[in-house]
């Protein structure tokens, strides 16, 4: 892959431009770290009672809706979110990814998804005990995500 940079002024606008013969999963990956620096832009914050923290979207293992109200998931807390799920879901970054209709999970935390019968999936995390289920609706992106990611940590 050969890499070209060419500055421009400061009136003119910066873009990146891909040109490739086909969408490949590096290509894939290449663009999604480029969209990285922009969903990190929005803040997100979270609370616990009155209290207002400020996490790392990376300590968050998943996003759940539970009685009408959002929760951020780490291992071993769960704190809400003033927000709707498919409001977050446009300002996260490529890492997570939507697993039903009330959830969205970080695929560098999951350590294991069981295909149930029914093809509901049972997804565990690494260094934790919590775990969430999956829509079958939703698992082809699931699956590709987490082939993405290893490919990307096995090189």
């Amino acid at each position: 892959m050969r890499v070209r940079i060419e500055l421009t002024d400061e009136n003119q606008a910066e873009e990146v431009v891909v040109y490739c013969k086909a969408i490949t999963p590096e290509v894939e990956l290449l663009i999604n770290r480029l969209g990285e620096k922009e969903h990190s832009k929005t803040p997100l914050s979270f609370y616990k009672g009155e209290t207002q923290y400020y996490l790392v979207l990376q300590e968050i293992l998943f996003f759940e809706i539970d009685n009408e109200r959002l929760f951020a998931h780490t291992v071993d807390d769960s704190f809400e979110v003033k927000a709707r799920l498919y409001e977050i879901e446009t300002i996260l970054p490529p890492s997570f990814t939507r697993i039903s209709r009330a959830a969205i999970v970080n695929t560098t935390h999951i350590r294991s998804i069981q295909k149930g019968l029914t093809g509901v999936s049972h997804i565990a995390f690494r260094q934790s005990k919590k775990e969430i289920y999956g829509s079958r609706l939703y698992y082809p992106l699931l699956s590709q995500k987490m082939e993405e990611r290893y490919s990307y940590e096995n090189k």
